[in-house]
């Protein structure tokens, strides 16, 4: 926590203003780690994220129904939900997949091929907590 004209503050999440501008922030993020836990996100996206991915410390949980690639097995450890998870995004049933890193966790809510909105949780007691969601869902995913 900082302090900014003698009061702490603090940024805990951000909201972005469209999905670039997330997938960007995803991008650097994975750039700069060495570990990334995976689950639930688009399978355009997750294709288009592998070259970054090459090398890291990858664990992926597949969105319900796909199947992994020798591509995206020679990435880590992978497996598929066996949960449909979603949330009535604005009166529509939108899935939602996550990034999990160190100091962040990027939540994606999208349908088909469209990613409706991309946010980020910041704040370091939350981002330790929520990981503990990836090892929920990799525990119950078929292998």
């Amino acid at each position: 926590m900082t302090i900014v004209d003698r009061k702490y503050e603090a940024s805990i999440s951000i909201t972005y203003s469209n999905p670039e501008e997330g997938i960007d922030a995803i991008k650097k993020t994975i750039e700069q780690s060495r570990k990334a836990r995976i689950s639930n996100i688009p399978m355009f996206l997750l294709h288009d994220l592998k070259p970054l991915l090459q090398g890291k410390d990858v664990m992926l949980v597949l969105p319900l129904g796909e199947r992994p690639s020798d591509s995206l097995q020679a990435l880590g450890k992978v497996a598929v939900t066996k949960a449909k998870i979603y949330k009535s995004y604005k009166g529509t049933d939108a899935y939602v997949g996550s990034l999990f890193f160190s100091d962040v966790i990027f939540n994606i809510t999208w349908a088909g091929d469209t990613i409706f909105e991309i946010d980020a949780m910041e704040y370091g007691k939350c981002v330790k907590c929520m990981k503990g969601t990836f090892e929920t869902a990799w525990r119950y995913s078929q292998k």
